[in-house]
């Protein structure tokens, strides 16, 4: 029997959004609104501009929202994104009652709001994704009121479309960009005939169109200036950004990243301590992985697939101020990959000395790409893939492989409907075979080659395992594991991902949502593990032999695959 231990949560506080600036008539005063995002759910307070003091805090029920100022003080919260259902919840708040009040759910599914607008009607509009609906409430009656989707025909199945109400015009229409590759436009809809047009541009009578605030804040910084004067605010977050990225480093210590954070963490397994290294100088979105080679740490990151160095013996010194790029930047920021690449998932040191690196393209790109590092000479050279991104990566010490998703960027229309598996060749620097490894699934999740079979094994979006041989360039062997993997906003597209690893016998481990599996390779045989005490399981890494460290939610694991005897 194993032993598992929960070292704590290594980021809080690291996804915030805001300010909204709003005024209070009942205490004569303004707010500063802002919010605390993460996985379990998120916080919504406000500041008094007055005071620099915390004067509300509600707990909101999902993992990001979004909030539009009443001039009457009210506020209106719109979801983006639930907890365990898409964000299509609609709130508000007023100085009056000073109570959070649930409007419930417009009438449609599977969608989730991503901007709202007041009308001229004192109505609430709401635009959606995936399907790019304008959805409406009035806050007199209590109706909801779906007006349908808003793009132009043709609509591709599975194209992601989004709706964005941004303006007014002078005919009192609802202004909406909606977004999507090809096919972007400027639609206005009517809410008195409930007709739409398309319109040359957007108009440039904003309806959030007023007189510029006195007040502007720093919610990441704590710090707001009003009237030309700064200041601070004290707020104590709470809420953890679930890990997404984990490795070991090159000083023996675990190190990883959270989501939508730009958080960088690290574990020392001698001293046992879990310690947040704080938020690097560029860019907003996440960290998504982290590998060290040399004496150096490398990670690449969201928004625009930057690639970036960290050295552990130096002074963490992010440099904000020059976006991580000064001279003495740690970590040091090298800037983007490139051609159209957006999203670095996960790297792996290959036989020639250099990190390769699997990519999906930007939004609007199909494919993605493999790219390399090389941190001697820091060249980097990218192989674009126009059909599918590359969702992992591994090397032995001949080949690197790539599993490949179906999806591209956002709001693309992909070309493929089956995942594959490659061997690139860093000789010949090209792709030398593809192919199917398991029929139906939509991605390659996770790749792990184990010294001992000479094997790739790997894990799909269908739950499946399989064992690819190099030389004879087929799939040997496929598992049906008892469940799927985590998915995590923001990494794939809807499916959840089983991520792998060679251990150091050889074997390979893994997680699924709710398990921790070892397949034994000498005997080809799945053994489910002992059972963890958190589910969401994301990541997995090996430290010590027989040591490995799990992401668990915002929850950093410790898993110990024989318990240390206890002697009186």
């Amino acid at each position: 029997m194993g032993v598992f231990y929960d070292l704590g949560r290594p980021v809080i506080g690291g996804w915030l959004g805001g300010p909204w600036i709003s005024q209070d008539p009942v205490r004569k005063t303004e707010l500063i609104w802002g919010g605390e995002f993460g996985q379990e759910g998120a916080v919504l307070f406000a500041v008094d501009a007055q005071s620099g003091q915390v004067v509300e805090r509600h707990w909101i029920g999902a993992r990001e929202f979004g909030v539009t100022v009443e001039e009457s003080g009210r506020i209106w919260v719109h979801n983006y994104h639930g907890l365990n259902q898409p964000g299509n919840l609609l709130q508000s708040w007023a100085p009056q009652s000073r109570q959070l009040v649930s409007h419930g759910f417009p009438p449609l599914s599977g969608q989730r709001f991503v901007s709202a607008l007041l009308g001229p009607d004192g109505w609430i509009y709401l635009g959606t994704h995936p399907y790019g609906h304008l959805v409406s409430f009035d806050p007199r009656t209590g109706e909801w009121r779906d007006c349908g989707p808003m793009a132009s025909p043709p609509i591709v199945p599975d194209q992601h479309i989004w709706c964005r109400p941004q303006a007014v015009g002078e005919r009192g229409e609802i202004a909406c960009s909606i977004v999507r590759n090809p096919g972007a436009e400027v639609v206005a809809f009517d809410p008195v005939t409930g007709k739409r047009r398309v319109l040359e541009r957007m108009p440039e009578r904003l309806a959030s169109a007023q007189a510029k605030p006195r007040i502007s804040a720093d919610i990441h910084q704590g710090t707001y200036v009003v009237d030309g004067q700064e200041r601070r605010f004290h707020y104590h977050p709470s809420v953890a950004t679930d890990i997404v990225g984990l490795n070991k480093g090159p000083d023996g210590k675990i190190y990883g990243s959270t989501i939508i954070s730009m958080h960088v963490f690290c574990f020392d397994p001698q001293t046992r301590k879990l310690e947040d290294l704080g938020r690097v100088g560029w860019g907003g979105g996440e960290i998504y992985d982290v590998i060290a080679c040399g004496d150096k740490l490398y990670m690449g990151s969201y928004t625009g697939a930057y690639w970036a160095v960290y050295d552990p013996s130096r002074p963490w010194n992010p440099c904000p101020e020059a976006q991580g790029m000064a001279a003495q930047a740690n970590p040091r920021n090298y800037g983007m990959l490139g051609e159209d690449l957006n999203r670095p998932f996960e790297y792996a040191l290959g036989p020639d000395g250099r990190i390769y690196i699997a990519c999906r393209a930007n939004y609007g790109f199909t494919g993605g790409g493999l790219a390399w590092f090389d941190p001697r000479t820091e060249e980097k050279r990218i192989f674009r893939d126009l059909e599918q991104s590359v969702q992992c990566v591994a090397a032995d010490e001949r080949y690197v492989y790539g599993g490949t998703s179906i999806r591209g960027g956002r709001g693309c229309i992909d070309p493929t409907t089956q995942a594959k598996v490659f061997i690139f060749d860093p000789v010949q620097q090209q792709r030398i075979y593809t192919c199917i490894p398991v029929a139906q699934a939509i991605a390659v999740t996770s790749l792990a080659a184990s010294p001992v079979t000479k094997l790739v094994y790997g894990s799909t979006d269908t739950g499946h395992l399989f064992a690819f041989d190099r030389d004879e360039r087929q799939v040997v062997q496929t598992w049906q594991l008892r469940s799927l993997g985590t998915p995590l906003m923001g990494v794939p597209e809807a499916y959840g991902i089983i991520h792998l690893v060679a251990g150091s016998d050889g074997d390979i481990y893994g997680v699924t949502r709710t398990d921790v599996f070892k397949l034994d390779v000498s005997t080809d045989r799945l053994a489910y593990l002992d059972q963890p005490p958190i589910p969401d399981l994301y990541q997995i890494v090996e430290g010590a032999p027989g040591v490995f460290y799990i992401g668990a939610r915002g929850h950093l694991l410790e898993y110990h695959l024989k318990d240390t005897p206890h002697f009186r």
